[in-house]
């Protein structure tokens, strides 16, 4: 066989590979865009049980805390008392309000900060990714950039057909293989990535929506307190008017 037919048939053959690697590559792109998407909102999610947890949760709780101790003090402050002794036991229980409240704050306050510290760590992540994001946008405008000089240079007149050997081809063909075998296995690798990290995506998902559940069950422990500590409070009304 000459040396063109050689690379008649070496071309052919990538021709061939490359049909079946095209659909590899771009059904990773789809997958790859996919798993994002189910990333953006999983986030979305997380976003949302964080608004319920603590802007909802958080301070509907904190309030029936607060409602609780008002009404402790009330029920204190109403106690009838004679002598010092039981004036000591009352002064002393509305100090040990005071202590049981304060300590919980604090407690709580440590909680706030750790979480604040965690967001934090997340947001210098989230930066990080960014900037990987803006890498990749880099080497998209610098291959497009590279690519559109090349086809003014080929409309200009600088590819030159004539200029052609057998040997040239065929070192064109042995390059074009060698960088179809790389393409494929990079490509089995990225098949590889993104099953494995597409079951930490469905496994975070499962995670995500038994806390929104969690969430939403707690809100009407919530609620259901309130309605005790309501009840309360008109008892103590009553009591402040007797």
């Amino acid at each position: 066989m000459s040396q063109v037919e050689d690379n008649r048939a070496h071309i052919n053959a990538n021709r061939a590979k490359l049909y079946a690697l095209e659909s590899t590559v771009m059904w990773n792109k789809a997958q790859a865009y996919r798993e994002r998407a189910m990333i953006e909102e999983n986030r979305a999610l997380v976003l949302k049980n964080y608004a319920a947890a603590f802007m909802g949760n958080r301070q509907m709780a904190n309030q029936n805390t607060d409602d609780i101790f008002r009404n402790r003090k009330a029920i204190l402050q109403s106690m009838k008392v004679e002598g010092p002794v039981q004036a000591n036991f009352r002064d002393s229980l509305l100090n040990q309000a005071h202590v049981d409240f304060l300590d919980h704050r604090s407690k709580l306050n440590a909680r706030v900060i750790a979480v604040s510290e965690k967001m934090s760590e997340i947001n210098r992540m989230l930066i990080e990714v960014n900037h990987m994001i803006m890498e990749g946008n880099a080497e998209i405008v610098e291959f497009n950039s590279g690519n559109i000089e090349k086809n003014r240079q080929w409309l200009d007149g600088d590819l030159h057909p004539e200029q052609a050997t057998p040997e040239t081809n065929a070192e064109r063909i042995a390059s074009n293989t060698a960088r179809i075998a790389e393409i494929q296995d990079r490509a089995a690798a990225n098949r590889a990535k993104i099953d494995a990290v597409m079951e930490k995506v469905e496994a975070n998902r499962a995670i995500i929506l038994k806390d929104g559940e969690e969430i939403y069950a707690r809100r009407e422990k919530i609620l259901a307190n309130h309605e005790k500590i309501a009840a309360n409070q008109a008892r103590i009304a009553e009591m402040i008017g007797s």
